[in-house]
């Protein structure tokens, strides 16, 4: 056994070992401990000391001394927002955040101490990442990433193994998204116009109720704005309601998925899509619409006629956009999928209907930052009307005039013909 500063740090070696151990305490009077994996006595106790002053420093900034591997960390943050989805309180990002936690955070971060974690480690995990995923990360993505890291750096601030001054701060240097891929308002026409002869073409009656029900899917989904998967295929009867607003009745959905429980305010026609889905299901077809919502089923609304939940409704609209001629979007060339008409519903709320941001945002579960960065490159002439306003003053009264003067043909020349 050997001492350094003053019998502050005690050195010592294991009987199985033949490198020097290393001990000391600080004000709170815990011994920490250290292995200086040295055999020379003064290398070690260079190594001790050093380790000695930085503890001393670490303290006196209440910063934690010892801390642990991202790996560590990063499996109990994921323990605990697997725990909160399986217990019902967990938000369905959460599942974003463990696969991208798995994928790319622990391969990239595992083995580094969560205090070592800076700038230059953040920027070549941010290279290394462009490389694993073939492409520069779309801003969302990137926003995913660091939300989950946050995650994990959060778990280490609570269990003491981090100081919040030791959080660094994570930016956004991802690609700016493209258009989403929506459908206009003449494609909406047609795909509504197509739909209701194709659903009864499919090659086996249990096709043709798959394309039964996803017509409805398609439709309650772009006059809802909800979100296709959690959100949609969660939603049950019980969480379908009436509300009232001067002296009128509005549908209002309650879904639970991405950002939590949520309320959305259905387009008045919805209810004729709900209730042909409703009269699909035998046990429920002797109610009238009202009836069944005052009892609050608790069966989920999009399932099949006997009641079954099916996970191919993306398939089948796959089917449906070729069939139909709608497979790609016009101007960005993408592939639509079941998330296009969330798309179309913001598109169309905004373009022909006039919804303000703010309202949309509210509506579809989402930030304003996000509508005016999915949504902010429609163009001002597509609403035109709207920015224009309404003509005033003397200008207004001689337009409003030519506007209402009937047009005057002018008279033919006639030719006298021999």
């Amino acid at each position: 056994m050997a001492h350094a500063r003053g019998g502050e740090v005690v050195l010592y070696k294991r009987g199985d070992s033949k490198k020097w151990q290393a001990r000391f305490k600080l004000k709170d009077l815990r011994w920490h401990r250290l292995a200086t994996k040295q055999t020379n006595l003064q290398y070690a106790a260079e190594v001790a000391c050093e380790a000695y002053d930085r503890a001393r420093f670490l303290f006196a900034e209440n910063i934690p001394i010892n801390t642990k591997r991202f790996e560590v960390v990063a499996k109990l943050a994921i323990e605990e927002m697997e725990s909160q989805i399986a217990s019902g309180h967990g938000k369905a990002v959460y599942n974003d955040y463990i696969t991208c936690t798995k994928k790319y955070l622990i391969p990239f971060f595992g083995n580094y101490n969560l205090n070592s974690i800076g700038y230059e480690e953040l920027k070549k995990f941010g290279t290394w990442r462009i490389k694993q995923m073939g492409r520069t990360p779309v801003q969302s993505t990137v926003t995913t990433h660091n939300s989950a890291l946050y995650r994990v750096f959060d778990k280490a601030v609570e269990r003491g193994w981090l100081a919040q001054a030791q959080v660094p701060k994570l930016k956004n240097n991802g690609a700016k998204g493209t258009a989403r891929e929506a459908f206009s308002l003449s494609e909406y026409k047609s795909l509504t116009s197509f739909m209701p002869h194709w659903v009864e073409k499919g090659h086996t009656a249990k096709s043709n109720q798959m394309r039964r029900l996803l017509r409805d899917y398609v439709l309650v989904l772009s006059n809802t704005g909800i979100r296709h998967g959690t959100e949609a295929m969660g939603l049950r009867w019980r969480d379908i309601e009436w509300i009232a607003k001067d002296g009128n009745r509005y549908l209002q959905l309650t879904v639970d998925g991405k950002v939590g429980k949520r309320q959305a305010i259905a387009r008045h026609n919805t209810e004729d899509y709900l209730r042909r889905l409703q009269l699909r299901r035998p046990n429920l077809a002797h109610l009238t619409f009202d009836q069944l919502l005052r009892k609050k089923v608790s069966e989920k609304v999009f399932v099949l006629d006997d009641g079954t939940e099916t996970s191919s409704l993306a398939g089948t609209f796959r089917v449906l956009m070729k069939d139909s001629g709608l497979d790609k979007d016009r101007e960005t060339k993408e592939k639509r999928t079941l998330y296009s008409l969330r798309h179309t519903y913001a598109h169309l709320s905004i373009l022909s209907e006039r919804m303000d941001v703010y309202t949309l945002a509210k509506q579809m579960g989402t930030s304003v930052q996000m509508i005016e960065q999915h949504y902010g490159h429609l163009h001002p002439a597509q609403q035109a009307d709207v920015i224009a306003g309404e003509r005033m003053g003397v200008r207004a009264k001689k337009v409003a005039k030519s506007a209402q003067a009937p047009a005057t043909k002018a008279k033919p020349k006639l030719k006298v013909v021999k």
